[in-house]
């Protein structure tokens, strides 16, 4: 038996309750991962809570990205370069219903965890490292540029602007004022969220790409100070992007491969991707009520 963060019905993080489920077998490509870390993104909670409509059954499981230790492996389960998947091994990335002691995950969404990298670390890094690359894929930027990033101090705007960063650009982020400390350590240039944004941004550009990590903010700014839309990118407007012609993140660039080399420099310390808090599974509502209440620098991260 294995226990999992449950709810039987779309509402706020108290819908989430413990529970124990049978353990699965793992089929052909696919292996049982005994989750060490799993990081909470809006994602989950905008799915439970109804905001995403879902198709899946009740009682749902919940979560996605994880790192672990491989305790049972399918046929054919293997890394994305080839190499087989073997028990004991030490992973990272996306494996369904993830908020829990165990979970079967496809084998093409799991790469190695390094040495050195933290497992609270590696078990957030999926989705806000492969979403952050998605931004730069969609709008490349380099030495020439001025980047604005939008939410830079969220999880995946950390790690977008880091990666704006690598390229020789220039990069603005929004953020809160207890947020700005953090932001100039890696190199980025802060300006507070809040009314007039368009004007406190102006003295930094002209701008040459938009990263929206937040909300709709930065592409209203990124509008006002004359980027084109053809060089703006937005992962949570909800609808924004679509009004003002924004285009959506790509997803080509979500692969373990990818997710390997990010972890890898992660471990190394060309990138920083912080862990705001963890919680023990017992207190995944408390957990999700962080995610979703205020902003926090990095990920939320429950540990089973």
């Amino acid at each position: 038996m294995t226990r999992a963060a449950l709810y039987d019905q779309v509402g706020g993080p108290e819908v989430l309750y413990v529970a124990e489920i049978e353990d699965r077998e793992p089929g052909a490509e696919h292996v049982v991962v005994r989750v060490h870390a799993a990081g909470l993104n809006p994602f989950d909670g905008k799915v439970r809570s109804g905001v995403i409509p879902s198709e899946a059954p009740f009682p749902r499981r919940i979560g996605s990205d994880l790192a672990g230790t491989v305790e049972a492996v399918g046929a054919g389960a293997v890394y994305w370069d080839g190499s087989p998947i073997q028990i004991g091994d030490e992973v990272l990335g996306r494996g369904a219903g993830s908020v829990a002691e165990r979970t079967v995950a496809t084998a093409s969404g799991l790469a190695r965890r390094p040495e050195g990298l933290p497992v609270e670390v590696a078990g957030g890094l999926n989705v806000a490292a492969l979403t952050a690359l998605s931004c730069r894929e969609t709008v490349p930027v380099d030495g020439d540029d001025t980047v604005l990033v939008g939410g830079a101090a969220g999880a995946v705007g950390f790690i977008a602007a880091q990666l704006a960063l690598a390229t020789g650009a220039r990069v603005i982020g929004t953020a809160s004022e207890h947020n700005h400390e953090l932001l100039r350590s890696v190199g980025i240039e802060p300006v507070e969220y809040g009314d007039d944004l368009a004007a406190r941004l102006e003295p930094f550009g002209p701008f040459t790409a938009v990263y929206d990590c937040h909300g709709r903010d930065g592409l209203d700014a990124g509008v006002a100070l004359g980027v084109p839309v053809s060089r703006m990118v937005a992962i949570a407007a909800y609808g924004a992007g679509d009004e003002l012609g924004v285009q959506p993140a790509e997803r080509a660039a979500r692969t373990a491969e990818n997710l390997a080399w990010i972890a890898e420099d992660v471990a190394a310390g060309r990138l920083v991707a912080p862990v705001a808090a963890t919680y023990p599974l017992d207190e995944v509502v408390a957990a999700f009520t962080a995610l979703e209440g205020a902003h926090a620098a990095g990920k939320i991260v429950v540990t089973p």
